[in-house]
């Protein structure tokens, strides 16, 4: 058999068969990637399958009030569901225990529509006190399950968070949550 010099022949008798070759050969899973928080002494293993939200989309998406976060993982587009966020504000924390913290805090938010705790208090992870708190909150057209940390970083302040719809919850809760519980 003789195959056709012109390229475009060529590549239109090979492409159905590159094609079906391909969908044969394992799929590369992205591997979960230990990343330090920029400006901060804090890392965090990103889950597996998570990628960069871009500036942009980080702009429309936290547009409701306040300074977006710095940095945002999420799962991928178009709806970026499931996301840990990063915020290194400019103010300092109470030296001593941060306990007052949390009690603040914990008051601005249990005002918001549909909130439900699921667990609050003080942990250490990484050599440092942070603040936990895990709730539910009614977000524009579904409940968000929401875990935010809080430490102090130098002279400002770390905020973690991470949130899932409850679409989403059942299948990436428990990867949120082994994620804050690594930080260091």
């Amino acid at each position: 058999m003789r195959l056709d010099p012109r390229p475009e022949i060529r590549r239109s008798v090979f492409r159905p068969f590159l094609l079906a070759l391909a969908a044969l050969l394992p799929v590369s899973v992205a591997r979960a990637a230990r990343v330090t928080i920029p400006g901060t002494t804090v890392s965090l293993e990103v889950p597996a399958g998570f990628v960069a939200m871009p500036p942009d989309v980080i702009a429309s998406k936290y547009s409701r009030g306040g300074n977006p976060p710095s940095t945002v993982y999420s799962t991928p587009g178009p709806h970026w569901d499931v996301n840990i966020a990063f915020a290194l504000r400019n103010t300092a924390l109470p030296a001593g225990s941060l306990a007052p913290v949390q009690a603040g805090l914990e008051r601005s938010i249990t005002d918001t529509p549909g909130f439900r705790w699921v667990s609050h208090g003080i942990v250490n992870a990484g050599s440092r006190d942070w603040i936990d708190l895990q709730f539910w909150v009614n977000g524009a057209d579904t409940p968000i399950y929401n875990h935010l940390r809080v430490t102090r970083e130098g002279q400002k302040t770390l905020i973690v968070t991470a949130n899932a719809t409850k679409e989403q919850y059942g299948k990436y809760g428990k990867t949120l949550d082994d994620a804050m519980n690594g930080l260091k």
